[in-house]
Order: C-alpha cells, then structure tokens, then sequence
C-alpha cells in the first residue's frame, strides 16, 4: 500500500476538514474505526478542551484522527508500520517518511527549502510551514541510531492549515 503525505489536507484516502461520518467511512477503508469521544476539562483552574480522537488501521498501518470543535478532521496522525517488513510506504515529496533516516529526512526537506523546527534533541520536530510534525518517540524496540535514540521517525502529524501558526507567535521574540 502505498500512502501519500498532503499537508495541509491529509494523505491518500483521508482528507481533513471533512465532517465525523464521512471521515469515518473514509477511515474504514483502511480497517476498523475506533471513536473516543473529546470532552472540556478543568486543567488548573481553566478549561480546556480534549478532543475527539478517531483511530483506524490494521496490523501494518494505523493512524489516528482529531476533530475540531465544529466536528471537523483536523489532524491526522500516521504511526510507522511495526513490522521492517511491512508493504505500506509513506511518502512525502517522494520521500520515504518511516524507512530514511531522521536526520537524512529533515536534511533534505532542508535543502528544499523548507523550515524545521527540532525540539528536545531532535526527538521531536516540525515543519510548520508544511503543517507536518515528526516524532522519533517510541515504546517499544526500534533500530537506533549513534547516539541510542530511534534511527527513524516513528510518527508524522498532517495538519490542518493554520494549526502551527498559534505556535509560530509565541515562540517568536
């Protein structure tokens, strides 16, 4: 299988900003859908929202959708196969997402000419510009590079337009 990263409006099969019941049926495509419903909490004293988090897949390809407030996907979040084996390929660009090397991959989306941003040692990083988020977090054995941490990314997060810009203006001096 053969997936397709389209930031800001998802990837191959799934498209953002599309209302819960079509996402759904989108979704099942791909394998059994999960539905957990968001709520709003008090987080210190002040609301706070948590959103509906929608999960599909099988054994060789999982993600994980967010919905907006209005009922909307607004994120969607791909995990790397865990089998080396696997036949699902995750591209961006012609990039292969979860078989470079982490730092092959941000070199080169550099080299593009896109903006990264890294974040706790190159765990974590984004490129905001392209509504994509990486994380190299993991919870179980992965291929490690030099320095012990994982040799891939083991998530990439497609976004809605504008989801990085709030960050964007707080980190700016």
């Amino acid at each position: 299988m053969d997936i397709e990263l389209q930031p800001p409006t998802g990837f191959t099969g799934i498209a953002l900003g599309r209302p819960e019941e079509e996402t759904v049926r989108a979704a099942e495509r791909f394998g059994p859908v999960s539905v957990s419903r968001g709520a709003l909490v008090q987080v210190g004293g002040e609301p706070f929202r948590i959103p509906t988090k929608m999960v599909a897949g099988g054994p060789e390809f999982n993600f994980a959708l967010t919905l907006d407030e209005s009922g909307n996907a607004d994120t969607v979040e791909v995990w790397r196969p865990p089998d080396p084996g696997h036949d699902v390929t995750v591209t961006f660009e012609g990039l292969d997402v979860f078989r470079t090397p982490w730092s092959k991959l941000l070199a080169e989306l550099e080299s593009r000419g896109h903006r990264i941003v890294r974040e706790d040692g190159d765990l974590f990083a984004s490129a905001p510009d392209l509504t994509l988020g990486f994380s190299r977090d993991a919870a179980h054995e992965v291929p490690e590079d030099a320095d012990g941490s994982p040799l891939y990314f083991e998530s990439v997060l497609v976004a809605a337009a504008g989801y990085y810009d709030e960050a964007d203006e707080t980190s700016e001096p």
